[in-house]
This record gives structure tokens, C-alpha cells and sequence, in this order.
């Protein structure tokens, strides 16, 4: 253990040490703004170099065969939750926390929290009004609860296969995903929202593929509509996690449906019509930060955005054909049409990939364990695609938000670096599905 923290540290150190001094002070002007990047490069690079020799050279040691939540691993997410709390209250309020604020005070007042506002969030956001009149800083510490929660799931919780990973390469997974700078500056510094329905859709994979029972199943699928009624973008893995195997699965649906149907009514009942703004809002908003429509409108001065729904809608539907023939595992389909989609979207917020952070320590564990899919040169494709986005994020606090030059260049540029990384991704994903020699979980027209 002693050995395996040397190593952690020796990797993840640099990147932590950034972070820091990210919460410190921040300066988009030289010759700070070269050092700042330069570190951000450089220690997001050393980290997940670092994750990808722990996985795909001599593994560490370690029992492989167990893989529950041990007492050790239990006590390390107790420690690892309280600092996170700790961290999450010290930093007070950050960012969109603010808007928030606003937001719940006018809930508060009995007035409408849509009209005449910029929320953006579904009804289920809007409850955390009265956990914010108990204490201002009681969502957020929640937030930073779930992260912690779901990241020792998505990292622990037991596979329905045989686990091929080591418990320590489980900590590791926990350590440098869902304790990253991305995902550490997103919920527990900035105290984003968007860890309500990344959690959910976690959760609803994680639920989905482990149990065969039918109460779990409905409760998975209740879980989900929690999300898409905290923000509405979780829906797009709902077929993915409902259709399986080309057939429907009415307990995962119901509890979808049931919860869904449940909150809505609700919300009705208290605010009318004015519940649906968001699902408005969101296709007036301008494009931003890691949307190619962002890059089109910016620099090439060319106005796309009115494409963008339609774009979204056209690669959804063709996602989920090309993944319904080829029948792949339900998890593999949520994480590839979600980013899919996502990537068509004009909106490129950082924080809407907080969902990859928090199921790549279960994806990954899942993968090594019942396919071939993941081989190491397209691991180290994935981890150049999320080591980007953690240095974008990273980027952005080091430099006041990236609002002025030079590190303003990111703000308008970073799509396109988005694009051509997640581009080469792509490619290398679809010939490793068109592979002879893949073996996939739930995939009866594997090759075995």
C-alpha cells in the first residue's frame, strides 16, 4: 500500500499542486499565463500517462479475486468524503453556485423560478431551495456527497462478472478520475449542479447491467428520471439502457416513466406551464466553449447555431441505429451516444462531461473484465480525449475563466482541438467495434 502511494502521488501530485494554486490566484496575462499553461499541459499529460502504465504494463500487486467494498476500501471513501466536504465548504460560493442562490430565493419568496430568470434546470433543482434555507452551502456539500458516493460505486461496487481488476488498481481509478482536477474544480469547488444527472445516468448504468431483479431494475430507471428532471440531458441514454438485446425492458421503462410522470405532475401542479421554459431556453442559447459551433460563430464568423438541434437529432438517430444492429453491451451504447450527441451540441459547457469522469472507473473495470474491447492504444486515445478536457477545465481556473487574451485563444480555439481529438477517438472505436476478434459483453453476435 505504502508503494502504491509513492506511485499515486508521484503521478497525480503534479496535477493536484496545480489545482491548488488554481484556487489561489489565477492571471490570463504573461508571463503568468505561460507558466500556468505549461503546468496544466504538462501535469494533466504525467497524470494520465501515469494511469495508462498502471494499467497496461506489469500489473500492481494485489488480491484480484475480491472484488467487494471491502472495510479498507469503505474507510478510504470516509476519509475521502469528509476532506471533500471539508474542501467544498471552505471554498464557499463559486461560479454558477450564485446563480443558484438566486434562483432559490425567488422559490423562497413563492414566486415563479422561470420567469424572468436564467434557469435553465429542471423542477428537481428547484427543490434544493429549502436544503439552501436550512443552510446556504447544504446543496453544495451534497453535490460533493455524490461525487464521492458514485465515484466509490463506479470504482468498488461489485461487477455481476468475474473482476479481472486489483483492488488497488481500483483506487486508482477512484483516485485519479473522480479525484482529477476536472472533476474537483466542477462539484466541490464550483458546486455545479450537473453531478445530479451525471450521478443518475451512472447509477442507472450501473443498476441496469448489474441486476436482473425487478425491483432493482425499476428503481435504476427511477434514477434516471430524477436526472433528466434535474437537467434534461440524460434522456439520450434512455433507450440505450431500455432496449436490451433488442427487446424492451418494461422494468427499467416503468420506473423511468413512473418517476418521471410523478415529478412532472408535481411541478405542474406548483408552476403550470412555466415548466417547460428550460427545454426553451436551451435553444436560445448561443453557442460556447467546446462546441464546434462555438469555433464557426467566433473565428470563422459564421453563424450555425439554428443547425445545431437538428444535427443533434440526425447523429441521435443514426447512433442509435448503427448501435442497435450491432447490438453492443448497454453501458458501451450510453457512453458512446451520449458523447456523440454531446459533441453536436451547441452549448459545449465543460462541465456537461462531468458524466464521463464519474463512469470511466466502471466502464474501464468492465471492459478489462468481460471483452477485449479496450486495448491499450485506444486506452491511450481515451485518455488523451478526457486528459484534455480535465487541462481545459484546469485551463479555464488557472486563467480567470479564459475571458481575456492570450487566454482568451482557448476560449475560441479549444473546440477544434476538441473536435480532432474526439475525431481520432471516434475512428479508432468504430474499427475496434468492426473487429473480428471482439469479444463484448451481451453481445451475441460476438465472436467467442
Amino acid at each position: 500500500m505504502e508503494l502504491l502511494l509513492k506511485r499515486v502521488l508521484l503521478y497525480i501530485g503534479p496535477a493536484w499542486v496545480v489545482l491548488f494554486i488554481s484556487i489561489q490566484a489565477c492571471s490570463s496575462s504573461m508571463p503568468q499565463f505561460a507558466v500556468y499553461s505549461a503546468a496544466a499541459i504538462l501535469s494533466t499529460a504525467w497524470m494520465f500517462y501515469g494511469l495508462w502504465r498502471f494499467f497496461f504494463r506489469p500489473p500492481l500487486g494485489g488480491e484480484r479475486q475480491d472484488s467487494s467494498l471491502t472495510h479498507q476500501a469503505l474507510g478510504f471513501l470516509a476519509i475521502v468524503t469528509v476532506l471533500l466536504l471539508t474542501f467544498s465548504y471552505l471554498t464557499g460560493y463559486r461560479h454558477d453556485y450564485m446563480s443558484y442562490i438566486k434562483q432559490w430565493d425567488i422559490i423562497l419568496r413563492g414566486d415563479d423560478p422561470w420567469r424572468g430568470t436564467d434557469n435553465a434546470y429542471g423542477p428537481v433543482h428547484n427543490l434544493f431551495a429549502s436544503w439552501y434555507n436550512i443552510q446556504g452551502l447544504l446543496p453544495k456539500l451534497w453535490f460533493s456527497f455524490l461525487l464521492s458516493a458514485t465515484g466509490g460505486i463506479a470504482s468498488f461496487f461489485p461487477l455481476r462478472i468475474d473482476e479481472k481488476t486489483s483492488l488497488p488498481q481500483r483506487y486508482l481509478l477512484f483516485i485519479f478520475f473522480i479525484l482529477s482536477p476536472f472533476a474537483l474544480i466542477t462539484v466541490t469547488f464550483y458546486g455545479l449542479n450537473d453531478i445530479l444527472p451525471a450521478a443518475a445516468m451512472v447509477l442507472a448504468i450501473i443498476g441496469a447491467i448489474t441486476f436482473k431483479d425487478f425491483l432493482p431494475r425499476i428503481l435504476s430507471g427511477g434514477i434516471l428520471a430524477i436526472g433528466v428532471m434535474s437537467k434534461f440531458y440524460p434522456i439520450i441514454i434512455l433507450p440505450s439502457l431500455s432496449i436490451r438485446r433488442r427487446r424492451i425492458d418494461w422494468a427499467f421503462l416503468s420506473g423511468f416513466l413512473g418517476v418521471l410522470v410523478s415529478i412532472a405532475l408535481l411541478a405542474y401542479k406548483i408552476w403550470g406551464k412555466s415548466m417547460l421554459y428550460p427545454l426553451l431556453f436551451a435553444g436560445f442559447r448561443g453557442s460556447a466553449h467546446l462546441s464546434l459551433f462555438h469555433f464557426t460563430r467566433t473565428v470563422l464568423e459564421l453563424n450555425l447555431d439554428r443547425l445545431s438541434t437538428p444535427v443533434m437529432l440526425v447523429v441521435f438517430l443514426a447512433m442509435s441505429l448503427f448501435l442497435f444492429k450491432k447490438n453492443l453491451d448497454p453501458m458501451l451504447n450510453s457512453i458512446l451516444i451520449f458523447a456523440s450527441v454531446l459533441s453536436f451540441y451547441k452549448v459545449g459547457h465543460q462541465q456537461f462531461f462531468l458524466f464521463f469522469f464519474l463512469i470511466s472507473p466502471y466502464a474501464i473495470r468492465h471492459l478489462l473484465s468481460d471483452s477485449n474491447f479496450l486495448t491499450p492504444k485506444l486506452a491511450a486515445a481515451f485518455f488523451v480525449w478526457i486528459g484534455f478536457l480535465n487541462w481545459y477545465q484546469l485551463e479555464y481556473q488557472l486563467t480567470c475563466g479564459l475571458v481575456e487574451w492570450p487566454a482568451r485563444f482557448f476560449r475560441y480555439y479549444g473546440a477544434l482541438l476538441y473536435v480532432l481529438i474526439s475525431g481520432v477517438l471516434a475512428v479508432m472505436i468504430f474499427k475496434r467495434i468492426a473487429a473480428k476478434d471482439l469479444i463484448l459483453a451481451d453481445s451475441p453476435t460476438a465472436n467467442r
